[in-house]
């Protein structure tokens, strides 16, 4: 045991993992693995030992689950070690994709104890071999530079850090601590399953490589160790560069492609990777290298507005000099129908943002409306009233320039406007009964609209964003 410790402590303090005052959280599932760092957890000198305790996922996928949590259990009451454990019960469990499902069900429950215990750090068991098999697969899959460094020691995670303090041992150790110390715990027998990815490379891909050389789960940390050092070099250069071309815009993200263009292709990939892993795609989340090259290939097509899904869910426009970054397939049908009458002195809320109200010329209203509204003087007749405010349709069109009145297609002063189609989607026309258009708000006045108040005018309009 001694000298499994020892080795532990020196990860710790040579990756600075945690202080002695830190508060930590232990995800054990009751797999060699996670037993063993459990019970090296529990042998550091005391000085050095955080506070700890211990959480358990139960998620009721094989028979065996029970044993694991009577013995997790059992094991941190004999050593008065804190224990928290929550049910994943099989109805909530999806037809699909469950590994996902279920890993992101753990996180959920590590990051509620996180918060609920104040807690400042995770502790997972991801050891060498783990880092091996996660390399390699995203190496075959393809992946973004960041995400061929394999599973970090230390990451931040939901206000506090998660960390992997085990990454310097290989599986055959910590079976090799557990035997030594009589440390029990449970074989998964799913591990032996090839239906799944990660199981396939464990059990037919590492195998040979470690026949080709022993020393090949040492050399993948090595790489991933000497990668992330490579980035951490240029991070501040790339830092910088994500800062002058990304803006975050409430939940979407935009490249603004001018600055873009400026950074040398090189530079472009990091930065564009960099997004992806740090500030895109959720912890955890997997992101493929072909994905990558289709945003470039997106971001160089002539079109000025193009837009593409990819899996997952992400989906990436294009809008002139704008590309725009989703991280859910919007709603299918972002067209929407409308139509009301805008009676005198009568508001009208506007369904995705602010109000119109009609009123006659010269009516009083409080400062803060003042300065907030967009105001607009209306020429027309009593027996033009109601107005309507109602979706625009295929063919409407605006008398515009009073100087020398012309027709425009709102389609046209929209594609002139470099409008993007989700706002054109969304825009309201103003009509009076008679069906004359008189303002695109937030767009073009017609004629027989004017911002400032004059002898011919008998209304105003009020537009409130």
């Amino acid at each position: 045991m001694q000298d499994f410790v020892v080795r532990l402590r020196e990860e710790v303090k040579q990756h600075q993992l945690w202080q002695p005052d830190s508060k930590l959280l232990l995800a054990v599932s009751g797999g060699a693995d996670s037993m063993a760092l459990l019970a090296s957890m529990a042998c550091l000198p005391e000085q050095e030992r955080p506070a700890f305790a211990v959480v358990h996922v139960h998620h009721h996928l094989r028979e065996e689950s029970d044993e694991e949590l009577k013995m997790v259990q059992g094991y941190c009451a004999e050593r008065d070690i804190p224990f928290y454990a929550k049910h994943w019960q099989a109805e909530r469990h999806p037809v699909r994709n469950i590994e996902q499902a279920a890993r992101d069900f753990r996180y959920s429950f590590f990051a509620e104890m996180l918060q609920q215990l104040q807690a400042t750090h995770v502790l997972t068991a991801h050891h060498a071999d783990d880092q091996l098999e996660t390399i390699l697969m995203r190496l075959v899959r393809g992946s973004t530079l960041q995400g061929m460094t394999g599973i970090a020691r230390s990451r931040p995670f939901k206000g506090g850090k998660l960390v992997r303090p085990l990454l310097g041992f290989q599986k055959q150790e910590l079976y090799a601590f557990c035997a030594e110390e009589n440390i029990p715990y449970r074989e998964d027998a799913t591990n032996l399953e090839t239906s799944f990815t990660r199981n396939r490379y464990r059990q037919l891909v590492v195998p040979l490589l470690k026949e080709e050389n022993e020393q090949v789960t040492r050399h993948f940390g090595e790489f991933s160790d000497d990668l992330q050092d490579l980035l951490q070099v240029a991070q501040p250069m790339i830092e910088r560069q994500f800062a002058e071309a990304f803006v975050k815009k409430e939940a979407q993200w935009q490249l603004d492609l001018p600055v873009w263009r400026e950074m040398t292709p090189a530079l472009q990939r990091s930065v564009l990777s960099h997004f992806i892993s740090e500030h895109w795609i959720p912890a955890g989340g997997t992101f493929q290298r072909n994905q990558m090259e289709a945003i470039m290939a997106l971001i160089e097509n002539p079109s000025p507005q193009k837009q593409i899904s990819l899996s997952g869910g992400w989906q990436v426009r294009k809008r002139y000099d704008t590309l725009i970054f989703l991280s859910a397939l919007p709603p299918e049908n972002l067209l929407f129908e409308m139509s009301e009458e805008i009676e005198l002195n009568r508001w009208v809320e506007l369904p995705f943002h602010g109000k119109i109200g009609l009123f006659p010329k010269g009516k009083a209203f409080p400062k803060d409306v003042v300065a907030t509204a967009e105001i607009h003087y209306v020429a027309a007749e009593r027996k033009a009233l109601p107005f309507v405010i109602r979706s625009r349709l295929p063919g409407d069109k605006i008398v515009l320039n009073k100087k020398q009145p012309f027709t425009k297609k709102i389609s046209r002063l929209f594609v002139d406007a470099k409008v993007p189609i989700e706002e054109r989607q969304q825009a309201l026309v103003i009509t009076d009964n008679g069906g004359r258009l008189l303002w695109v708000p937030g767009y073009a006045e017609s004629i027989w609209i004017s911002d400032s108040e004059s002898a011919q005018e008998e209304y105003m309009l009020l537009y409130i964003k």
